[in-house]
């Protein structure tokens, strides 16, 4: 009896799957993915306290107090004082909201760019496809992090602001994010386009631009949505590193890598963790939560699974 209630499920599931939309069985894939789920509400909960949390926060961003430099964690200060005395879990979320926006931005605007460059690459060919291409291969052979390195470098050179800083520092990592992404894009295009939906179009005599965006481009949603997923992680990353070596987001605004910047001495490293851990423990959650994400995604819009 069991053993037929079963088959009777399964077979319920399957007409279920059958009689869905492609977006609705991915969600539904998604939903069930626990470590997913789990790895999204973790990140929702983060975006909550970092926008949230301080404005019940006891303290402000800039309230410093020579008197409590360095101090551990209290009942008053719950992750402890920095070299100025200013609470550390106030200052972390507040870096949560820049490092997370810059993550967010830089990848929109990478994906945005590679999109675009693949889109073109792929479907019209000839020179244009031969120039993006080699305009692609140029940024990828030269490793992300000393070019970062480079332009940071260039940025506190040429004495940019804090505030203009944090966009520059959006467009240095949104630079090295798109070559990757066109190619991913540029495969999936000449893949496609030989396809029978699109020979249809051309059959039809449907426009140029109802064939890109209206039938080819959205079958490349699902990758874009798994690749922007990981690739949030790499930018907090890459503005973790550079902020942490002091090129890329700069005091007084904070940053989850600034934040770990302010350990600078074996003495801080080894007697005072509070100044360090919590902005890498962030850092680490994070990284790890979008990572697990991007996997769930990726399992749940594959179109084979």
């Amino acid at each position: 009896m069991r053993f037929f209630s079963s088959k009777m499920r399964q077979r319920q599931d399957i007409a279920l799957a059958a009689s869905l939309t492609p977006m609705r069985q991915a969600l539904r894939r998604l939903r069930h993915n626990r470590a997913a789920m789990s790895a999204l509400i973790f990140l929702l909960l983060l975006i909550a306290v970092c926008l949230a949390g301080p404005w019940f926060s006891s303290w402000q961003l800039d309230t410093t107090n020579a008197l409590q430099s360095r101090q551990a964690p209290s009942m008053d200060h719950w992750l402890g004082t920095d070299f100025l005395g200013r609470d550390v879990l106030t200052r972390l979320m507040y870096a949560g909201r820049i490092s997370l926006t810059v993550g967010l931005i830089s990848v929109v605007l990478s994906v945005a760019l590679g999109f675009v460059a693949g889109a073109l690459s792929g479907y019209c060919g000839g020179w244009i496809d031969s120039l993006i291409m080699r305009v692609a291969d140029l940024l990828m052979t030269i490793p992300s992090l000393p070019l970062l390195i480079a332009l940071g470098a260039l940025l506190s050179e040429l004495k940019i602001e804090p505030e203009i800083r944090i966009y520059m520092v959006m467009l240095m990592l949104s630079l090295i994010g798109w070559p990757g992404l066109a190619r991913m894009v540029r495969g999936q295009i000449l893949s496609l386009r030989e396809r029978d939906f699109m020979l249809a179009t051309e059959v039809l005599g449907l426009s140029l631009r109802r064939r890109l965006f209206g039938h080819l481009l959205p079958n490349t949603v699902p990758i874009l949505l798994v690749v922007a997923t990981t690739g949030v992680a790499g930018a907090i990353l890459g503005e973790a590193s550079l902020s942490y070596l002091g090129l890329g987001v700069v005091p007084p605004t904070p940053s989850w890598g600034n934040m770990m910047d302010s350990a600078n001495s074996f003495i801080d490293f080894k007697r005072r963790p509070w100044l360090w851990m919590p902005p890498g423990m962030a850092i680490f959650l994070t990284v790890i939560a979008i990572n697990v994400l991007g996997d769930g995604m990726r399992d749940a819009l594959d179109p084979k699974s």
